[in-house]
């Protein structure tokens, strides 16, 4: 059996002076501190992650939780979820669907409700089917501090035509806004994660004209396997993103499709036949290239 833990500086800075005395060599240049206890080895890497192995590990493992007061029956084999921090994670979706709104959520998981929330099968949307979000997502929206932004299509069309905004552009200022709304419901936190889609140093860039600027961020890729809090953020914004387009669905009078596949582009020339090529605008990121193939194939 083994067991992860993501450490704080002060809580690596507490295992290694505890555990000094039965400290080994290492060879390795990623690693911090390795020390043999008992039956077990354990190593700091220099990410601040912690192992822990051998036969031992378990007792080992749970001497540590009791150090810094943390639920010693969560081990991340089972989930790779940091469990000994309170994280605001934000996450987005509907930037890659050419039908629906863009929605940036931020949600706040405080260590003490990881537990619950693994129990509920929290994991990236990504990995859920839309059936599972529409069940679980109410739920966490009771049990979680969340904030979340709606960015329609007719605003979409404006900052890409008239702006020039790129698409990570917009992003960026979707997420620097969400995390000040959610900073004003949060009294303390540990850190906050954005899953990364641009460099920390692009990131500030397209928000360094905002008023606004929330400076200690970091972006990390794949957080939504790393954070719980992302994870919630994805489920959140995925249910709001399906809740939106059901509403769109019924205003054209049939089932948008999701995505930017070839189903889009079908839809896009029923929507121009039986609406106009206009009402297209209020309800499609019209930048995207479907537009002119839907055009091309009809013309076929």
């Amino acid at each position: 059996m083994s067991y992860t833990l993501v450490l704080t500086r002060s809580q690596a800075g507490e295992i290694i002076s505890k555990y000094q005395s039965y400290s080994v060599s290492h060879t390795n240049n990623y690693t911090l501190f390795r020390a043999k206890y008992k039956s077990a080895s354990l190593t700091i890497f220099k990410t601040l992650k912690m192992l822990i192995q051998g036969t031992g590990s378990e007792e080992l493992f749970k001497e540590i939780c009791e150090m810094f007061d943390l639920d010693s029956n969560i081990e991340s084999k089972k989930s790779h979820y940091q469990i000994n921090l309170s994280i605001i994670g934000t996450d987005e979706v509907g930037t890659g669907d050419f039908f629906g709104p863009i929605v940036v959520v931020g949600a706040f998981v405080p260590k003490n409700q990881i537990s619950s929330l693994m129990k509920l099968g929290v994991k990236d949307s990504k990995q859920l089917n839309d059936v599972k979000i529409m069940e679980i997502a109410p739920i966490i929206m009771k049990e979680v501090k969340y904030s979340a932004l709606v960015l329609d299509n007719v605003k979409y069309n404006y900052l890409t035509r008239v702006c020039n905004f790129n698409m990570n552009k917009i992003k960026a200022l979707l997420h620097n806004n969400v995390i000040y709304n959610i900073l004003q419901k949060v009294d303390s936190y540990d850190e906050i994660i954005i899953d990364a889609f641009t460099t920390q140093n692009k990131y500030f860039d397209y928000i360094k004209d905002q008023k606004q600027i929330i400076e200690n961020v970091k972006l990390e890729e794949k957080g939504e396997n790393k954070y719980i809090s992302i994870a919630v953020a994805s489920i959140i914004a995925r249910y709001i993103f399906l809740r939106e387009m059901e509403k769109l669905s019924k205003d054209v009078g049939f089932d948008l499709p999701k995505g930017a596949g070839n189903k889009v582009d079908l839809a896009i020339i029923k929507v121009i036949k039986e609406k106009t090529e206009r009402y297209l605008d209020l309800i499609g990121k019209t930048n995207f290239k479907n537009v002119e193939k839907a055009k091309k194939k009809d013309m076929h």
